[in-house]
């Protein structure tokens, strides 16, 4: 903060008021919600905060927004699932500057996940250019207190699939925030059911009636072991899930998992807090 002194703009310590006296604080700065004194310390499971959806058929830009409720550091994952078009890189136009994953799945469906830690900058609309796809599902999930400082271009740590088939296998999970993003082609999806310790966070299913793409999202703490399968009200022709890491930082204490029989047993040695 600069004062003017009379004669020239000089740097000043902000002072609040505190405890019945002035006294210096950090600089503030606004995260897109209120004033910090200091970004909040990474946790090792990262809170999931919010999440939009977008679906387009016949389109060659398809947009998604970014939560109303994003703060600056939170983390955000951002995911298009294009039917069909062009076997090229994935183009992510906006936000600028972003290196997305491609993966393309055996039934030609491409599979795009782009990760990064917001700020003002990066705006409030996800852009992707998926030329000549029939159909295209996006979504964006928002991500608190994660360790922003070790993300990875890279975030997700498998890829598994089926064909024909309306129970979906769940792979292990690792550390921290594991999010399950299950993807499916079908004409007929109209529900869907997580297993017991796997939080259900947001859908986009396909227009009724055609062969289209559904995106499916849970997450779960990391237990080192599956958490088991999710549930289909039909028989869908592709599905895929993708396990994606949200960063966090270990406070090296043991961590007990409610509901995870293999990995969490209450002992002597264990604390609950």
């Amino acid at each position: 903060m600069n004062v003017w002194n009379g004669t020239a703009w000089v740097k000043s310590v902000p002072k609040a008021y505190k405890n019945g006296s002035w006294v210096a604080v950090s600089p503030l700065y606004y995260d897109n919600q209120e004033w910090m004194s200091e970004a909040p310390a990474p946790e090792e499971f990262p809170g999931y905060v919010d999440s939009t959806t977008s679906s387009f058929s016949g389109a060659d830009i398809v947009t998604c927004a970014i939560s109303d409720y994003i703060r600056t550091n939170d983390f955000v994952v951002s995911i298009c699932a294009q039917q069909d078009g062009p076997a090229e890189s994935p183009r992510l136009l906006s936000p600028p500057g972003i290196i997305p994953t491609l993966y393309t799945i055996h039934s030609g469906i491409r599979f795009h996940v782009a990760v990064w830690p917001w700020e003002p900058s990066k705006g409030s609309l996800v852009v992707w250019n998926t030329q000549d796809s029939d159909n295209s599902a996006c979504m964006n999930l928002v991500y608190r207190n994660g360790d922003v400082s070790n993300t990875s271009l890279n975030p997700v740590i498998s890829m598994t699939g089926t064909d024909n088939t309306r129970v979906v296998n769940l792979p292990a999970s690792q550390d921290f925030t594991n999010l399950y993003v299950v993807l499916t082609v079908a004409n007929t999806l109209t529900g869907n059911a997580w297993p017991s310790g796997v939080n259900e966070l947001d859908s986009v299913l396909g227009k009724f009636g055609t062969k289209s793409i559904s995106l499916l999202a849970a997450d779960t703490p990391g237990a080192g072991n599956s958490p088991g399968n999710v549930q289909l009200d039909t028989t869908v022709d592709t599905a895929v899930v993708a396990l994606i890491q949200v960063p966090g930082k270990s406070d090296g204490l043991a961590t007990w998992i409610l509901g995870d029989s293999a990995a969490s047993v209450l002992g002597s040695t264990t604390r609950l807090g």
